[in-house]
């Protein structure tokens, strides 16, 4: 009997090792955000204020707004590599709207968001109805958008007026309007995939969009819509940077934001396959790579040093990403086997011997 118990003792502890190296594995980016947040903090004294805090996340609102929308579709496992001359194409049309056509800011916005949901949804076309390669199409779009961006326009356009300045650089109860705007777009994809139908759905294609097909989801609608809520939000990203500059340049406004935007879905644990990812995560990578950015730049490092920084970033959420496809299931496994022997024992050591 007391073998017995010092087995299952044994069991049992090898069972919370497993459960630990599960939530080790699940909250390796929150660890990561933590000991980079440490870090800088001990090397910088400028650097935990409140006021560098509110620079470094507004600096990367845009990208925020992108990342929380396209988190849906690589869910759903598409991808969007055309993001960053979206954002140039709809915030060129927007500073043109103002510029050129005098248009009220508010259809400047509109009109730049609409853009951006425009060329979503030829993308959705192509990719969710005709069934074409998401990454071959949104590849020849990133090209085709920045070239449209200089045919229309290839010079700077600035001077938006005081609406887009306050959209920009203006707060709303002492808190940044960016910031504003960028956590209700986070909070619109959490609730979206969370609590409505659709939201089940988008992990279901993701898993298995030929299983999904057969079982009679809207799988065609569904990656349109996806790649519709993306393009907007690319567009909006082009009114908030617009907004921001006070102006658009049509060869950098966007440049590499795609890269930016797949960065922190991927470091924030979303499989590019699809069919697995967490909004709470990639919010959280969201922080770490504008924390890194920021940080760097605190510390003076040069510019080609943090784009080696970046590109590690990246190499961070591949590992990430194989770590969550091939590691934590076979944890999960383990600790389901592990606790099934465990129940056995216990039952043994129930049953009377004879």
């Amino acid at each position: 009997m007391n073998q017995a118990y010092e087995l299952r003792q044994g069991r049992i502890s090898f069972s919370k090792l497993l459960s630990s190296g599960n939530l080790v594995v699940n909250n390796i980016l929150f660890l990561a955000l933590f000991v980079l947040i440490g870090y800088f903090a001990l090397a910088s004294s400028h650097f935990l204020s409140v006021s560098n805090f509110t620079v470094l996340l507004t600096n990367y609102a845009a990208i925020g707004v992108v990342a929380a929308a396209m988190t849906l579709l690589m869910i759903a496992g598409h991808v969007d590599l055309s993001v960053g001359s979206n954002i140039a194409f709809s915030g060129m049309m927007t500073a043109l709207a103002v510029i050129n056509f005098g248009a009220p800011p508010s259809v400047a916005i509109v009109i730049g968001i609409l853009s951006g949901a425009f060329i979503g949804g030829i993308i959705g076309v192509a990719c969710g109805i005709l069934k074409l390669s998401p990454i071959i199409v949104t590849l020849g779009m990133l090209s085709l958008l920045r070239g449209a961006t200089l045919l229309v326009n290839p010079t700077e356009v600035y001077g938006l007026g005081d609406t887009f300045f306050y959209i920009g650089n203006g707060a709303f109860l002492g808190i940044p309007v960016l910031l504003w705007i960028v956590a209700l777009a986070f909070l619109a994809s959490a609730l979206f995939i969370s609590t409505t139908v659709w939201g089940r759905y988008i992990y279901a294609v993701g898993i298995n969009p030929q299983a999904a097909f057969l079982a009679g989801l809207p799988v065609g609608r569904l990656l349109l819509s996806l790649h519709v809520i993306t393009g907007a939000a690319a567009g909006l990203a082009g009114v908030l940077l617009a907004a921001r500059l006070d102006g658009v340049s049509p060869g950098a406004l966007g440049m590499q934001m795609e890269l930016q935007a797949l960065t922190i879905i991927l470091l924030g644990g979303v499989a590019f396959a699809g069919g697995r990812g967490r909004i709470l995560s990639v919010m959280a990578a969201w922080v770490f790579l504008a924390v890194l950015d920021n940080g760097l730049t605190l510390l003076n490092v040069p510019p080609f040093v943090q784009l080696v920084a970046s590109g590690m970033a990246l190499v961070f959420a591949a590992s990430i990403d194989a770590i969550g496809t091939y590691v934590a299931p076979k944890l999960a496994q383990r600790r389901q086997v592990a606790e099934q022997i465990e129940q056995r024992r216990l039952r043994e050591a129930k049953t009377p011997e004879a």
